[in-house]
Formats: C-alpha cells, sequence, structure tokens
C-alpha cells in the first residue's frame, strides 16, 4: 500500500480551481478532434488516447461550461442560454487564460503533457477554440453524409440523439434557419435520416470553411473510409501530424478495434431531397 492515498474528488476540483486563478502557463498547442457526430471521431478519439504521452478529454462538457457558460447546450443545463454556434467575439482573454490553465491541469493530472480533446459540437465553434487556444491544431475526421444519416437514424430509433435531447434538433434547425442557403431545409426534414444529413451537412460546411481558412500545418484530414481501409497507414500520420512518436498500444488498438463494415447505402442515385439537404459536400464516391 502507498504512503498517500489518492485524493478525493472534491479535493481534486479545489486544486483545479486554485490552479486556474494562478498567474501559470496554460496548455500549449493543444489537439481537437473534430467532424460531425458519427463520423468516427469517437473510435479515433480512443486510439490516441491509448498514447503514452497524450491526456484525452472526451466531450468534456464541464470543463468548459465552467468558464463559458454559454456552451452548455445539454439536457439539465442550467444556462437556458446556450449557443450551438459560437464566434471569436464570444471569447474573453481572462477567462480563455483561465480555461488554458484547466486544460494543462489536466495534463499534470496524467502525467501526459500532450493534450486531445475529442468534441463534436466545436464543429460548430471553431472560430471560438481558434480564439481560446491560438496555437491550437485540429484533426477533422469526414464521413460520407448519408452513412452518417443513417447512424443518426439508428441513435433516435434507440432513443438517442434526437429524441434524448430535442433541443439539439431545435438548435440545428434554428441554425440552419439563420443562412441563406439553408433556411428552407429544416421544414423538408420529415425523418431523422434527414434531419441527420442536415447536421452532416452544417457540420461538414462548418468545419470546411474554417479549415479553408487556417495554415495547412495547423490541421490534417483523415477520411473514415481511408481510416478503415488503411488503419495503421492512416493512424501513423496522425501521430506524425501531432508531433510524437508511434506508440504500439495505438496501433494495437487501431488493429483489433477499427474493421471494414459494408456500406449500407449500396449505389443508389441520390434523391432530389438528399441532394437539397445534403449540399455541396455530398458525394456518393465517398462510400
Amino acid at each position: 500500500m502507498g504512503l498517500f492515498k489518492k485524493p478525493s474528488h472534491a479535493i481534486l476540483r479545489m486544486v483545479q480551481s486554485v490552479h486556474s486563478c494562478l498567474p501559470v502557463k496554460g496548455i500549449a498547442r493543444p489537439i481537437f478532434v473534430v467532424g460531425c457526430g458519427r463520423s468516427g471521431t469517437t473510435i479515433l478519439g480512443t486510439a490516441l488516447s491509448r498514447h503514452r504521452e497524450i491526456t484525452y478529454l472526451n466531450e468534456p462538457r464541464k470543463l468548459w461550461s465552467s468558464v463559458y457558460s454559454d456552451t452548455d447546450i445539454w439536457p439539465n443545463s442550467t444556462n437556458p442560454d446556450g449557443k450551438l454556434v459560437l464566434a471569436a467575439a464570444d471569447a474573453d482573454s481572462k477567462r480563455s487564460r483561465k480555461l488554458q490553465r484547466l486544460f494543462r491541469f489536466e495534463t499534470f493530472r496524467t502525467g501526459r503533457p500532450v493534450l486531445v480533446e475529442k468534441f463534436p459540437v466545436n464543429s460548430f465553434r471553431l472560430q471560438f477554440v481558434r480564439a481560446v487556444f491560438p496555437d491550437a491544431r485540429f484533426v477533422y475526421i469526414h464521413r460520407n453524409g448519408l452513412e452518417v444519416a443513417r447512424s443518426i437514424e439508428r441513435m433516435c430509433d434507440a432513443g438517442k440523439w434526437y429524441v434524448a435531447n430535442p433541443g439539439k434538433w431545435e438548435r440545428l434547425a434554428q441554425h440552419a434557419a439563420s443562412m441563406r442557403d439553408t433556411e428552407e431545409l429544416p421544414g423538408l426534414c420529415n425523418s431523422y435520416y434527414e434531419k441527420g444529413l442536415l447536421e452532416w451537412r452544417l457540420s461538414t460546411e462548418a468545419i470546411e470553411d474554417f479549415l479553408a481558412g487556417q495554415a495547412e500545418n495547423t490541421f490534417i484530414k483523415v477520411g473514415y473510409a481511408e481510416l478503415v481501409k488503411d488503419k495503421i497507414d492512416t493512424i501513423r500520420k496522425v501521430i506524425s501530424f501531432i508531433g510524437l512518436a508511434e506508440d504500439s498500444q495505438v496501433t494495437g488498438f487501431v488493429a483489433e478495434n477499427i474493421y471494414r463494415r459494408s456500406s449500407e447505402m449500396g449505389n443508389q442515385p441520390l434523391t432530389d431531397t438528399e441532394k437539397m439537404i445534403g449540399g455541396r459536400y455530398l458525394l456518393v464516391d465517398q462510400l
């Protein structure tokens, strides 16, 4: 038995709170895994979490909302004014420094210096994330929109996604209605599949538009199909982008847990409704 007991949750949170207020450096060059939900963000993030130098944060809602309450849009939220979309103007230097220190504190807890976060909702907040973390880098995983929409549909049929969190669809619909190119699309979404396809479009366009204005060395794009087909080479590219040496725990996890699934979409031509909802990035040759 060790000489020291593991600190209680309450003590840990107290230390975390004190640390966030100290004039110390925040996290440097954090990595954000982004992409529409059901695009492979979880499996990619989980694989990276196996690396001996990576501290992995899986959708750290409380960490964000403890500093920026507007980020809280989840069921049982205490902030009814939470926003799906946040811009650079929503960032505040004082609060951002606090969040930077909180992120770095997480690496102190684990002893792993490189921080990787997976949080699909940040796809709608990338200018905000860049303002909070100016030296952030991004790993963008993208998947064919039809497959994503079917996956979201299955989640809804199981009582999850829009069913468990109706506010999620309401905010997506409001966001779509606020833009000229998509303002009429929520009215076309009469099924979970169509709602999922619109979510994919909004996420994809938000990410692609953001990355178009970023330096090439600050992001990497990973196709879900590429990850499944060439899993070892693909994960090596991601690890190299992050700036780390290969870790057998990561490649071993990928080898055992990522496998090819047959596409359920077949080679059917897109319907007019799919074309309208899916937009310019909906390409059948991605399947």
